[in-house]
């Protein structure tokens, strides 16, 4: 899809160079600028094409065109079945994915399969919107709550830049079993591959640096066994960060099938409660960021999934 800026010059903007109000005022990188220019009506003054080297009068209307990239999406077989929308503008959408549901298809066959991707590139092009389908930070299939989408080009490179600024951040809520020694910390410690098992990451002085940060909310004991909701948030973003971070200060998250054991190795008592949850009990709950063009700032969340808040609200004994 397409992207279309447009801004009105101010008095104190007259006399500016176009190319200079591109980049200073309307926030555009080089390469959008350069892109648009070689575009029918890529970069106009008052409906007229115009070139970058000119001079701006106060009250003009500048609008640009922005590139909207490949629609790659076409390779998406669009599913049908539903999806919750909790925040949509006409840059980004923010969905709220479901246990259990990939967000990317696997492989070659899975352009045909049922993920959030397929899910999202039904809903936009039934909108007219076909595009590509820019995913920030995707969740493990088992992982609930907030992902982000940009739907143009432009967005996503301004989101890009916020994530690296660390303005789009996500917030997340886990029930871990045992309890943090601390009841607020970071967790620094690298991350790799695991060579035995390429289903895992593990800790590793030879991997890439890693940090989480951590709040024990909720102290409480399910069938014998001292659990805790904590809430988390991401400094950087390997692969299960926060499985394998948790598992390392001996507090793995509960129902987790790939680290559910101490750090020492000893296996904890999570097995007598896997009928409490089918899954690992992490959700993204919150996701903050700015909004690409506008710069408001946006926060969205995501409710508890009934798995989660069943366990919280103290229904099983």
């Amino acid at each position: 899809m397409e992207r279309r800026l447009s801004r009105q010059v101010s008095a104190e903007e007259g006399g500016m160079i176009l190319g200079e109000f591109l980049r200073q005022r309307m926030g555009l990188t080089r390469k959008e600028i350069s892109k648009a220019k070689f575009r029918d009506e890529g970069i106009c003054v008052d409906g007229r094409q115009r070139k970058v080297n000119a001079v701006l009068q106060a009250g003009q209307y500048v609008e640009v065109l922005l590139d909207s990239g490949d629609k790659v999406s076409a390779q998406l077989r669009a599913s049908e079945r539903e999806m919750e929308i909790l925040y949509e503008d006409g840059d980004v959408i923010v969905l709220n994915k479901p246990a259990g549901l990939s967000v990317h298809p696997a492989g070659r066959k899975g352009f045909e399969g049922d993920t959030l991707a397929n899910r999202l590139a039904f809903y936009l092009r039934g909108k007219g919107e076909d595009c590509v389908i820019r995913i920030f930070g995707r969740l493990d299939r088992d992982t609930s709550g907030v992902v982000l989408a940009a739907k143009n080009q432009a967005a996503a490179a301004r989101l890009e830049r916020q994530r690296g600024a660390g303005t789009l951040h996500k917030t997340y809520l886990a029930v871990c079993l045992g309890v943090p020694r601390e009841p607020a910390g970071e967790i620094e410690v690298p991350l790799a591959p695991d060579s035995g098992d390429r289903r895992r990451m593990q800790v590793s002085p030879d991997g890439k640096p890693a940090r989480t940060r951590y709040e024990v909310l909720k102290i409480w004991n399910i069938r014998g066994q001292d659990c805790a909701l904590v809430r988390l948030r991401l400094d950087t973003g390997r692969m299960h960060q926060i499985r394998v971070h948790m598992a390392y200060i001996g507090c793995p998250l509960l129902g987790d099938p790939l680290y559910g054991g101490r750090a020492d190795g000893e296996q904890c008592s999570g097995k007598k409660l896997e009928e409490i949850i089918s899954r690992t009990a992490l959700h993204a709950a919150r996701l903050h960021f700015c909004q690409p063009f506008g710069g408001e700032e946006i926060r969205v969340d995501a409710p508890l999934p009934k798995d989660i808040a069943r366990i919280l609200n103290s229904v099983i004994e």
